[in-house]
């Protein structure tokens, strides 16, 4: 298979599946992406995706469907655009990106989803129909509009990129547009939008913009009911409030089979009813009603009798819709949708009765009976909506007029129509007569003969015409009602003198021989004319009736005579009832009554109209002509623009016919100005078009011309005069000006077509003396001429569009500039520049030879009032419609821009810049008030009431105007005006100048952020201009050097290049394209522009370093690789020409580059910290310097030193600028401590404070108030006891008005104390006071300040003393893999536990902060494969701090309340123990291992986390575990002895329950355990300390039983005798069996009778188990003596406590080891002094032979090897357990979530249940993991870890005077859970989550790989067609 080109039929495609093969040569696609094909096989495409065009690949052909497209080629490249709708291709794009936004908004739960989800759906929705082309072209137009409507509405939601377009709602092109027709279109999107989106209720419920006309179309679909005969279907609209009909007739012939009559109109009767307007839009309500009249005999059950009579018109039934929204836009229905009407029928009521009960009932029980319609809009007039409707509005359509004028009567249409109503009457039935008439109406039009007119009447539109109209019969009702319309249409030819009314009056007999014999009983008449020649009045008229006595026919000529209404026989002398002439007799009793109204052309009610349009009666009578005349102009305008062509063609026919009087002429020009003036107001303007079409066809005067002009220039000749009489018409007629001339050049060319031209000249000469007169008339300069002068201003320019037709338009030109110049300065200067813009709009302006003599003259007005701050808005607008109008005549600018950049360039820039100074004055103001208002009315003020909100600034406009200039410049035009300056200095005056204004530009916002075309448009012009601007500073500026030009130049082009709308890499993918295909890169161009720049600059470089470091590398930062490589080489030069530069008064060079170096550092560090820079960057300025550095033998070393650091330091800026997005504050921490190491280490001092402040402003954010405190020491230490002034760096922001050293160091001191204090940390605000003591003490003696802080101190004192603080724990934490952050990988830390925080917690916490990161399982040193790997993996376990030695401490007792902060405070050493493996459980075999772990700095410092620097492992013997143990369990037993005898209020449970586990160890087995150390063969020395230790103890436990008994409550007696019977038997045990010699082994005798009478399972009662239970509750002091305590459980309470008592915390927190060396180096310790009595003193004496190292214990006394598997891993072996092996991962972190704050307590001490099930367990079985057993019997949990030995000259290298390291602390929750064997998957299971996935379609497997011969892609086989579910 060979691959082929592509032609245009398989260029363009779109995927229908995702392709995700993995294969070589392919591409990944997803659903919706477009493909650009370039080759093909018979079943595989090769090409690349539009979203990516870098990535070509092969994809299958069956997974693409080709889409039309068409091929452009230019040169190499060729473009493919798909042939679609524009729209269409609009659309998809749009989706595209919106989809994009909605699935981000989807993940992040965006409130605004749904509505973008809804826009989608509806933009989806057009984009089906518009491709279905199912719309007309018209309506596919409205469809654009609404679709672009609903596009903009959205991308403003989404705050996208504003679209602008043109009037059709396509996409405007900016290259072929002018800058200020963008900026147009901009500023009405703009608005539009905004007043979409700001739309309040009342705004929503106004009626829609629509066209002034507009129609209705109804077609009826079908009716549904049951007639029986033929009938009429009447279809009309009908006002409800009014109550009368608005429309004609629309008749539908139905036939008796339920079928029309004419079977092919079926679904085919349609109609308009047209001619609607503004006022029916506001008509309340309006209905659509059907009147169904049958037509056959006078009762339905006689249908089939022949002998009734047929053709009786009766009423059936009425239907009605309600269609008052459709009428009024709150609605919208298309052709397609049918409904419903529902009928109900008439019975014996009058039809007009039941429309009325129709329209005002809820619900009609039809019955299924009614009528199926379809209803549209259609907008314009009748022409238009046969134009744009074709489909709909088809040949034989019926159009029903509005009974009445439309909004616009255009010229021809001629209408004379009379639509009468028969409303009812009143006939008496007569003596004779037993039952009421059935009346019939026949109407006929009669002339003054009484011949009858044939064919003028119908029920209305496309209705046959008929010469008699008949009514609707009502069966025996004397009063009938009707309410019919009919429609009189009599030919305009016809004279109306004689023409009336004749209404005969029959009644109808139900049989048809009867009917047959039935005549007119009575007749009615009304006359269409009145006697002045007027038409009947539009009203109801009470006609007379009269009774026909004789048979023979009705004589016009005799009843003409009589009166027809009752007003014409009230002025009659006829009297009522009197006179019966010619056989009528006229009724006093019978009333009939009709409603006309006259709808026509022709016919007037007005008097004084009828006149002039009769002028040829009046034409030689000057008076009545007059009088018309002067009538004429009172009239209102109605009744003017029914019969406008007429009444101008009358005056226009005595204009030219009148000869005799001038006064007339006067009065007929002055009535043309008021036609004039009547049109073109408001209120009429839609008749503006009626007049423009009657002078282009109506107009046929040719002569008219001469008399026009001479009456106008009459009137302006006497403009001056000082009668008023000749001031308000002239007024009047200067604004008529515009029709006046039209008027006048129409009628010089009507003549000059009839005479072939004749008198032309003569007609040139007389209309330029016109216009001279006009001009003349502008130089007046009183106040009688304002309003004509200014009225003339206005009205001029719109008559210059004409007058070009006949008149030369350069002599016109000079008229023009005539009349401007004559206008006196100072006087309507407002005008004169609203009059030079109307000019420059004309198409005079665009003839280049009238330029030329408009355009200087224009300039210079413009540029005095421009440099004078005058009439700015006029000028600006005046400068960008010249800039609009050039750029359409491309072809012949040049000329005018030359004189454009001489004359107003400089202006124009100037104005830019003064502009923006007010309008930053402007919002310094906006802001100032916003502020007064929010104090005033807070957060919430009142809302400003705003009409309308325009984004046309003037700042904007003259921008536009500014940038359209330069823009339409060329380059000879830029090189020109450079050279046209006098001086140099001119010049650079200049470029400063243009400079500034492109800088300010660039950073000032002068148009909204979503105005991308314009800004791009913008940047485009700048960019151009600034690399001319380039050469020219190169050219004219280089020698002599100007810095500051060149300084300037430097700054702007790198804001241009580095502002916010260029960075491409920060838009999305769709944007990004659409601006790099129309305006590529900018960035890259003025990047080689301004490194030519500098590479210019030669030996001038020295004067821009360090200055333009700092905006350097912000353009190298940009993240566009070519940029990168041309740019960044500056950097060497400039280190190159610092080193090089040579030093003054001396031959050397500098020979280094610090000041460069410093700028780049300080400028790095802001700029990373912003967002700039990326790891490419680092990588490839790395490699760009090494490599100039390498090349320059004379700097490498120093350049590669240089290189080297900053690479560091964009390695930790970049790693601190992505933790710093990060919401865990712990990691900011870290990277900020990261890079203050680095600045401390290469001493930069600004940078090193600066992160100082960012650390103690997180550090509180965080409350950690100890780490805020050792963070400002660090600050502190920079200062000095000075009165040196602080240097700028050094200052601080909280302090700003400490201004020398002292003063901040001591501000800051107080500021440590009280973070200190806060944190608990009271000592170290201790040494912090004595200093500032010792300060104001000895050198400033401020006695104030130091009683002030000396009384602080002593409140630190007390702190330390009597307020109780927890202990923090520590952990080991090892972040292992690749995948943690740089400053973490491989590392290992020992972090600061926050207060009451255990194990478990911590490990929560981890977790939480590093969610995807494994917990190693082993404490073992992890491999390369972890280390290496991507992964995190995490090894957490707890460690025991190691106290530092306090010589102060030396042979002192010291109370527990002190040591306890040196205990798990300023520490640098750790340590943790685990079991060596030893494949024995036996505790004289058990070997630890011991890790000994230093931190870089002490603990806390200023994190609450340092790395290890060091890591020492040492082996601990058995016998030395057990010697550490019992040393242990000895101090804490002498601590609590100690505590009960200084505080004789201490309860006795918590002494008594630890004694107890001692001499009774019930579980653990006690000391027993080591008795083969005792008696075995081990070190001597280890032995006899072995044995020392147990001396003291059995000291210790006799002094504890001693003051146990004397503080026992009387229920614990028996307790307390069992111990002392324990403790005799535990001394004879010791000497017995482990050769230990103790004293005073008894007690009394009667302690001991008492204790035997306790029963014998009392031994165990007060078990291991209760007290282990017991004293891991945080407060010792809960046990209640009177209750007995039970095995394994205990009932805490927590009893009031006098808060004057020292509490001791050391039950209820960790045992740290303490090493107090004596003042004399001695091995013997100081006695310890007391305030008990001598007998205990002396007991206690012997402990001093205590080694002074005092060891943290285990719980379990006995079990020695529990000691150590706090941290081991290892587990006793299998046969010696009772229970299953159990891993020790203690130290492990389970993986359960964190508990929430408000669920943590601050000490949560494991349960009893649990601690007894565990120590139980575990003493059966001998265990080593024993967790909650006690010292010999349990006294409060162990830490599980053992210490080694005193001597530790085989371990740790240790100072005499140093402590040895500490055991392990206790055990946390956590531990006890994974100690007793509950696993990871115990505490919480794992959930595993699978996700599928699955489509509606089903996507074919991928194509087998395609092989490669000879490197052509072969495709692979033919992939299976897809198949769809």
């Amino acid at each position: 298979m060979i691959w082929k080109k592509t032609d245009s039929r398989t260029k363009l495609g779109v995927a229908i599946y995702n392709f995700k093969q993995k294969g070589e040569h392919r591409i990944s696609l997803d659903i919706g992406d477009t493909v650009h094909i370039l080759e093909e096989t018979v079943d595989w495409f090769r090409g690349f995706a539009v979203k990516d065009k870098t990535k070509k690949g092969i994809f299958p052909r069956n997974y693409i469907s080709i889409k039309e497209a068409t091929v452009h080629v230019n040169g190499p490249h060729e473009t493919v655009s798909s042939k679609e709708h524009p729209l269409v291709i609009e659309l998809t794009n749009v989706l595209r990106e919106w989809h994009a936004i909605w699935r981000h908004m989807f993940a992040e739960g965006t409130s605004q989803m749904h509505v973008v989800q809804d826009m989608i759906e509806d933009l989806l929705a057009w984009r089906k129909k518009i491709l279905a082309k199912i719309f007309t072209v018209d309506e596919l137009k409205q469809s654009q509009q609404k679709v672009t409507s609903l596009i903009d509405k959205g991308n403003h939601l989404l705050k996208l990129d504003l679209v602008v377009r043109d009037g059709e709602g396509n996409v405007l092109n900016p290259e072929k547009s002018s800058i200020i027709e963008i900026y147009k279109q901009h500023v009405e999107a703009a608005e539009r939008i905004h007043k979409e989106t700001h739309k309040r209720d009342s705004d929503i419920e106004r009626r829609p913009n629509w066209p002034s006309s507009f129609n209705l179309y109804v077609v009826l679909r079908n009716v549904v009911c049951k007639i029986g005969e033929d009938s009429d279907i009447m279809m009309n609209l009908f006002d409800a409030k009014e109550e009368r009909f608005i429309s004609e007739n629309y008749l539908v012939k139905w036939g008796k089979q339920g079928v029309p009559k004419d079977i092919d109109m079926r679904n085919n009767f349609r109609v308009v009813f047209t001619d609607l307007g503004t006022k029916d839009r506001i008509r309340e309500k309006v209905y659509l009603v059907f009147q169904i009249i049958r037509i056959g005999v006078m009762d339905p059950k006689n249908v089939d009798n022949r002998k009734q009579t047929q053709g009786i018109r009766r009423p059936f039934g009425v239907a009605a819709l309600d269609i008052s929204d459709l009428m009024q836009g709150a609605k919208s229905s298309m052709e397609d949708n049918q409904l419903f009407i529902p009928f109900l029928a008439c019975g014996d009521e009058f039809m007009f009765n039941v429309i009325k009960k129709v329209i005002s009932a809820k619900d009609i029980n039809h019955r299924g009976q009614g009528l199926w319609v379809s209803l549209k809009i259609l907008h314009g007039d009748m022409k238009q909506v046969r134009e744009n409707y074709p489909h709909l509005v088809l040949p034989g359509t019926a159009m029903a007029r509005k009974m009445g004028f439309p909004d616009v009567i255009m010229p021809g249409d001629v209408r004379n129509d009379i639509y009468v109503s028969v409303m009812q009457g009143d006939f008496n039935k007569g003596p004779t007569k037993s039952s009421d008439k059935n009346v019939e109406v026949s109407m006929s039009i009669c002339d003054g003969s009484g011949q009858v007119l044939e064919d003028v009447i119908s029920h209305g539109c496309i209705d046959q015409v008929m010469s008699e109209y008949k009514s609707m019969v009502y069966y025996h009702q004397d009063r009938p009602k009707w309410f019919e319309t009919i429609k009189v249409a009599i030919s305009p030819e016809i004279d109306f003198i004689g023409l009336h009314l004749k209404f005969l009056f029959r009644h109808k007999s139900s049989t048809e021989a009867k009917d047959r014999s039935e005549k007119a009983f009575a007749m009615s008449f009304v006359r269409l004319l009145n006697d002045n020649g007027t038409t009947l009045e539009d009203q109801i008229h009470e006609l007379l009736v009269y009774k026909i006595e004789s048979k023979k026919p009705e004589d016009a000529s005799v009843y003409m005579k009589l009166p027809c209404s009752k007003q014409e026989l009230e002025g009659s002398q006829m009297a009522l009832g009197q006179k019966q002439v010619g056989g009528l007799t006229l009724s006093s009793k019978d009333t009939f009554s009709v409603n006309s109204y006259v709808c026509s052309t022709k016919l007037t009610h007005n008097v004084d109209l009828l006149g002039l349009l009769k002028w040829q009666e009046v034409l030689n009578d000057t008076k009545a002509l007059r009088n018309y005349l002067e009538r004429l102009m009172r009239e209102e305008g109605e009744e003017i623009v029914k019969f406008l062509q007429d009444l101008l063609d009358s005056l226009f026919h005595i204009l030219m016919q009148n000869a005799s009087s001038e006064l007339c002429d006067n009065l007929i020009f002055d009535a043309l100005i008021y036609i004039i003036t009547l049109i073109m107001d408001r209120k009429y303007h839609q008749f503006r078009p009626v007049l423009d079409a009657y002078i282009d066809t109506a107009f046929s005067f040719a002569m008219v011309y001469n008399k026009l002009m001479v009456i106008l220039r009459d009137y302006v000749d006497k403009a001056d005069e000082q009668t008023i009489l000749t001031e308000s018409p002239l007024l009047k007629a200067i604004k008529s000006l515009e029709y006046i001339f039209k008027f006048i050049i129409k009628s010089r060319c009507l003549f000059s077509m009839l005479n072939e031209g004749r008198g032309k000249q003569q007609f040139e000469i007389s209309l330029k003396q016109l216009i001279v007169a006009i001009n003349n008339m502008m130089v007046y300069k009183s106040d009688r001429t304002l309003l004509v002068q200014a009225a003339a201003l206005k009205y001029m320019p719109l008559v210059i569009g004409d007058v070009m037709t006949v008149f030369n338009p350069v002599e016109l030109s000079h008229l023009l500039i005539q009349f401007l110049h004559n206008v006196p300065p100072e006087r309507l200067t407002k005008q004169k520049m609203k009059c030079i813009d109307q000019i420059i709009q004309t198409d005079l302006f665009s003839l280049p030879q009238c330029r030329q003599v408009l355009l200087p003259p224009f300039l210079q007005q413009t540029n005095e009032l421009m440099e004078n701050k005058e009439e700015m808005e006029d000028c600006i607008s005046i400068l960008g419609h010249i800039m609009d109008r050039l750029w359409s005549c491309e072809g012949s600018r040049d000329l005018d821009i030359t004189i454009l950049v001489d004359k107003i360039l400089r202006t124009v820039i100037q104005s830019v810049i003064g502009l923006d100074q007010s309008s930053k004055q402007e919002s310094q103001h906006t802001i100032k008030k916003s502020q007064r208002l929010k104090k005033i009315f807070g957060d919430h003020p009142p809302p400003t009431v705003s009409v309308s909100v325009s984004f046309g600034t003037t700042n904007g406009n003259c921008v536009c105007v500014m940038m359209s200039l330069l823009r339409q410049m060329s380059d000879h035009h830029y090189r020109g005006y450079i050279q046209s300056f006098a001086t140099t200095f001119d010049l650079m005056d200049f470029l400063l100048e243009i400079l500034c204004v492109f800088f300010d530009l660039v950073h000032r916002k002068v148009y909204p952020t979503d105005w991308l075309e314009m800004i791009m448009v913008q940047n485009c012009v700048i960019l151009r201009a600034l690399r001319f601007f380039a050469a020219t500073i190169h050219q004219y500026f280089s020698a002599p050097f100007e810095q500051q030009l060149w300084k300037n130049f430097f700054h702007c082009a790198i804001s241009f290049l580095t502002q916010d709308s260029l960075q491409l890499d920060s838009f999305s993918i769709s944007k990004r394209n659409k601006i790099i295909s129309r305006y590529k890169d900018m960035r890259r161009e003025t990047g080689f522009e301004i490194r030519s720049m500098w590479f210019k600059l030669g030996p001038n470089k020295i004067s821009f370093i360090p200055e333009l470091v700092g905006p350097i590398l912000e353009m190298t930062l940009i993240p566009e690789i070519e940029l990168r490589k041309a740019t960044i080489p500056i950097f060497f030069d400039m280190m190159h020409h610092e080193f090089s530069q040579p030093i003054p008064n001396s031959n050397h060079i500098q020979g280094n580059f610090h000041e460069f170096e410093n700028e780049m550092i300080t400028k790095l560090d802001m700029l990373i910290e912003g967002g700039r820079g990326d790891e490419q960057y680092m990588e490839l300025f790395t490699e760009i310097m090494e490599h100039l550095c390498e090349g320059n033998p004379d700097m490498c070393d120093q350049g590669l030193k240089f290189v080297d650091m900053i690479h560091k330091l964009l390695e930790r800026l970049l790693v601190y600028r992505t933790i710093m997005m990060d919401e865990v504050r712990e990691h900011r921490m870290s990277c900020i401590v990261n890079l203050l190491d680095f600045y401390h280490e290469i001493n930069r001092q600004e940078m090193y404070i600066r992160y100082l402040n960012k650390l103690y402003e997180l550090h509180l954010g965080c409350d950690n108030f100890t780490e805020a405190a050792h963070t400002l020491i660090l600050y502190a230490k920079l200062l000095q006891w000075s009165d040196e002034p602080l240097a700028p760096m050094l200052r601080n922001d909280n302090h700003r008005d400490a201004m020398t050293h002292r003063q901040l160091k001591e501000r800051l001191y107080y500021d440590i104390i009280s973070n200190f204090n806060k944190g608990k940390m009271w000592e170290k605000g201790i040494e912090l006071c004595e200093e500032l003591c010792l300060l104001y003490k000895d050198e400033l003696f401020d006695y104030a300040s130091l009683s002030e802080i000396l009384k602080r101190q002593a409140g630190l004192y007390d702190c330390i003393m009597k307020q109780m603080r927890p202990e923090p724990e520590y952990f080991r934490v090892g972040y292992f893999g690749g995948g943690f952050p740089s400053f973490l990988q491989n590392k290992v830390f020992i972090y600061r536990g926050k207060e009451y925080e255990r194990l478990a917690d911590f490990n929560a916490r981890m977790q939480t902060l590093f969610p995807h990161a494994e917990l190693m399982r082993t404490l073992d040193q992890p491999d390369n494969d972890i280390k290496e790997s991507g992964k995190q993996y995490l090894q957490i376990n707890a460690v025991s701090p190691v106290m530092e030695p306090k010589g102060r401490f030396s042979g002192r007792f010291i109370s527990d309340q002190i040591l306890r902060y040196y205990k798990v405070n300023e520490v640098q050493q750790f340590t943790y123990s685990r079991r060596k493996e030893d494949g024995s459980g036996d505790v004289t075999n058990m070997w630890l291992e011991r890790t000994y772990i230093k931190t870089s700095y002490p603990l806390p410092g200023i994190v609450g986390w340092f790395p290890v620097v060091n890591v020492t492992l040492l082996a601990v013997s058995p016998i030395e575990n057990a010697i550490e143990t019992m040393e242990e369990k000895n101090k804490n037993l002498l601590s609590l002895i100690e505590q009960h005898r200084l505080d004789f209020s201490l309860r006795s449970d918590t002494l008594g329950l630890q004694l107890n586990g001692i001499v009774d160890p019930a579980v653990s087995g006690g000391i027993a355990n080591y008795k083969e150390f005792y008696i075995g063969d081990f070190d001597h020395d280890l032995q006899e300390r072995l044995k020392a230790a147990t001396i003291d103890q059995v000291t210790l436990v006799r002094d504890g039983l001693l003051v146990h008994k004397s503080k026992v409550p009387e229920a614990l007696q028996p307790f307390h005798s069992h111990m002392e019977q324990r403790f005799t038997q535990m001394c004879n045990m010791i000497e017995r069996e482990y050769g230990v010699k103790v004293a005073d082994k008894g007690f009394l005798g009667a302690t001991l009778r008492r204790n035997q009478s306790l029963p014998s399972t009392s031994s165990s009662r007060v078990s291991d188990l209760s007290i282990a239970s017991l004293i891991t509750n945080q407060d010792w002091r809960s046990y209640k003596p009177s209750q007995r305590p039970t095995a394994g459980l205990s009932t805490p309470s927590q009893p009031p406590m006098p808060s004057n008592t020292p509490r001791s915390n050391s039950l209820a927190t960790r045992s740290q080891s303490v090493w107090v060396k004596d003042k004399s180096s001695s091995s013997s310790g100081a006695k310890e002094k007391s305030s008990s009595s001598a007998s205990s003193l002396s007991k206690v004496s012997t402990l001093s032979t205590l080694k002074k190292r005092v060891s943290q214990v285990t719980e379990q006394f006995g079990s020695s090897a529990d000691l150590s598997h706090r941290n081991s891993l290892e587990s006793p072996q299998p046969q010696q357990l009772s229970h299953p092996p159990i891993e020790l991962s203690e130290q492990l972190t389970p993986k359960r979530p964190l508990r929430p704050e408000a669920e943590r307590r601050p000490s949560r001490p494991p349960s009893s249940a649990s601690q007894a099930s565990l120590s139980g367990s575990r003493a059966k079985s001998g265990s080593a993991n024993s967790i909650a057993s006690s010292h010999s019997g349990g006294t409060h949990p162990s830490r599980n870890s053992a210490d080694v030995g005193d001597d530790l000259s085989n371990g740790l290298a240790m100072t005499p005077d140093e402590p040895p390291p500490l055991p392990e602390k206790h055990h946390s929750y956590g531990d006890i859970m994974l100690g007793a064997g509950i696993g990871l998957g115990d505490v919480i299971s794992r959930r595993a989550s699978s996700v599928s996935q699955s489509g509606n379609r089903a996507k074919p497997p991928p194509p087998p790989p395609p092989t490669i011969l000879d490197d052509e892609i072969i495709p692979p086989p033919v992939p299976p067609k897809p198949s769809h579910h």
